[in-house]
């Protein structure tokens, strides 16, 4: 009986509640405010979460009542815990910026921003994610601030349209993914944004998530260069160097290189370098140059280290040109690692070292350079600190000898026709020396000459005319 009694009540108080609040807001929007407040009182008293935040807005604006921060925050507090979304969201801002008498509070800034978002508020979702972005309060947490982002994005707030694009173009708290990249990016990029236009520019130029089109990637970086970003006065002298998408310009290029790298863009840099070393858009100037790359290398990039040694190089810098074709060739530019593995084999600059010299012709040889599998063959003859590798030596020399190189063919034949290396076979030994003789000229040539007839002296008349037949009907590889 008295469970029954005691519901009556609360019925009975719910419904009061209720109609305190209608009237109230019948009043508070026409105006009256003063009654609206008497309206609302009671009924936030009894627990309503929607006349508590309208309570708490009377309190915090003094429509109705004199204005009282601390009775606002009390009264918007009240109706957060009841996950009221408009108070969770004045909270959520009040506390991530600090506002009257609230102080900046990061924490319950995120935490009442997430609530917000979960009851689908829009801006708060913003600042929730941002908070998971960045670390603001809590741990930072991509993935989470992704989930928030797309809230804001799809409710059409911009900020989160780009920050989603961002996220969904570099993969992060997201999954790569370049066509929602293109879809967040476009919408930001069509309201005049720069970085967003940037990287529609970089999509279109490239291809990704869209079709490639050299013409609509200059005309989106070309918006993004004009208000001012870097990155995009860089790609678009790019464009203009290459005459992709516009018509070759190279001053063009020449001028945004140079606008690019006075906001400190470091990707112009090298470009301004490659510029001044060719003579293009500008007179060549080998200081200018330097200058460049320097600037460029020092920012690590590969490339301009490998052009910044070879620079020093021609100056007869060994040493330095060795520590920038080190840093270069540690990155993987095959161009470093060859003019390294030559500096150690010569020991210039650095201490001649055949072990040193072999490790960085490996990756030019496998590349196809020539030059480095003849001399790979040669430090493998067995030179001081690398013991002889007839197998290796021959690996080497052929591949080199196959595409045409000289040298590499005379070597290849002494060693066939040497039995102390391990690998005799006379037929191709007199190929191969035949072969170098007729491109080498000087004592070279006589050297492959004399080769040639004493590996003859060791072959059948039928062994001899089916050697040179294979020789006849030799072509190089390409």
């Amino acid at each position: 009986m008295r469970a029954r009694v005691t519901l009556a009540m609360l019925l009975s108080l719910s419904g009061a509640a209720w109609a305190d609040y209608e009237k109230g807001l019948q009043a508070w929007n026409g105006g009256d405010f003063r009654a609206a407040f008497d309206q609302f009182k009671p009924a936030a008293e009894q627990g309503d979460a929607r006349a508590q935040f309208y309570l708490a807005e009377a309190y915090g604006l003094g429509r109705g009542t004199v204005q009282d921060y601390q009775e606002a925050l009390n009264w918007y507090r009240k109706a957060a815990d009841q996950a009221h979304p408009e108070a969770m969201e004045k909270l959520c801002s009040a506390y991530f910026f600090g506002e009257n008498i609230i102080r900046k509070d990061e924490a319950q800034a995120a935490k009442l921003c997430a609530g917000a978002a979960a009851k689908g508020k829009v801006y708060p979702a913003f600042l929730a994610a941002y908070a998971y972005d960045f670390g603001k309060g809590v741990t930072a947490d991509p993935a989470k601030a992704a989930e928030y982002y797309k809230i804001a994005a799809e409710g059409g707030n911009a900020e989160a349209q780009e920050a989603l694009g961002r996220m969904y173009f570099f993969g992060q708290g997201v999954a790569q993914d370049y066509t929602e990249a293109a879809k967040w990016n476009r919408k930001v990029a069509d309201a005049g944004k720069a970085y967003p236009q940037y990287l529609m520019g970089y999509m279109y130029d490239y291809g990704r998530g869209v079709e490639a089109n050299p013409a609509e990637a200059a005309k989106w970086y070309r918006k993004a260069a004009d208000q001012g970003d870097a990155r995009a006065m860089s790609a678009l002298g790019y464009l203009y160097s290459l005459g992709k998408g516009v018509e070759k310009n190279d001053a063009e290029a020449l001028k945004l290189y140079l606008a690019a790298a006075e906001k400190q863009e470091a990707s112009a840099y090298g470009m301004l370098g490659y510029a001044y070393f060719q003579g293009s858009g500008t007179a060549k100037n080998e200081a200018e140059a330097l200058k460049w790359f320097k600037k460029a290398a020092e920012q690590n990039d590969a490339q301009s280290q490998y052009m910044l040694g070879y620079l020093l190089e021609q100056q007869k810098n060994f040493t330095e040109a060795g520590n920038w074709y080190q840093k270069a060739a540690e990155q993987g530019v095959v161009g470093a690692q060859e003019s390294l593995a030559g500096l150690y084999f010569s020991g210039q600059g650095v201490p001649k070292d055949y072990a040193q010299a072999a490790k960085w012709y490996k990756q030019p040889a496998e590349s196809g350079s020539i030059y480095a599998q003849y001399l790979l063959g040669y430090i493998y003859e067995g030179r001081e600190g690398v013991p002889a590798d007839p197998s290796q030596a021959i690996k080497w020399y052929t591949m080199a000898a196959e595409k045409g190189d000289a040298r590499a063919q005379l070597a290849l034949g002494y060693l066939l026709s040497d039995d102390k290396l391990g690998k005799t076979d006379l037929m191709s030994a007199h190929m191969w020396s035949n072969l170098a003789a007729a491109q080498l000229s000087g004592d070279e040539r006589t050297a492959a000459e004399r080769q040639r007839e004493f590996v003859a002296s060791k072959l059948t008349p039928e062994q001899l005319i089916k050697a040179q037949q294979q020789a006849r009907d030799w072509k190089p590889k390409t």
